[in-house]
């Protein structure tokens, strides 16, 4: 199996090691209209100081952890994927003004 490349590993306010991938970087840069150094350190201050952490432990076989940060009255979210080999940066997206309804219902980790 190829190991995929990794772009940085971030120490989360959930105490979780999470790896951003390569192509999952790439993926989310899509979503924005930033340089590399400055998403990598958008995802790096959503994940370490996030307004809410939410977990969707209903997605078998993995967990999904959801980090939202509010900024400027804009809500950010950035998705982490735990799983027995570790936690893994997903995607990263802007969400309005407002967190997803249907995320309303997931568990409340933080705060």
């Amino acid at each position: 199996m190829r190991r995929r490349k990794r772009a940085a590993i971030i120490r989360a306010a959930t105490g979780d090691d999470v790896i951003v991938g390569e192509a999952e970087l790439r993926h989310a840069m899509s979503h924005f209209t930033l340089p590399r150094d400055l998403l990598l350190a958008l995802i790096e201050r959503i994940l370490e100081h996030p307004t809410v952490v939410l977990a969707d432990d209903k997605s078998e076989p993995h967990e999904y952890r959801l980090f939202y940060r509010l900024d400027d009255g804009r809500y950010l979210l950035a998705v982490v994927k735990l799983t027995p080999a570790g936690a893994f940066f997903a995607s990263m997206y802007p969400t309005g003004k407002t967190i997803r309804s249907s995320h309303r219902r997931f568990r409340r980790i933080l705060p």
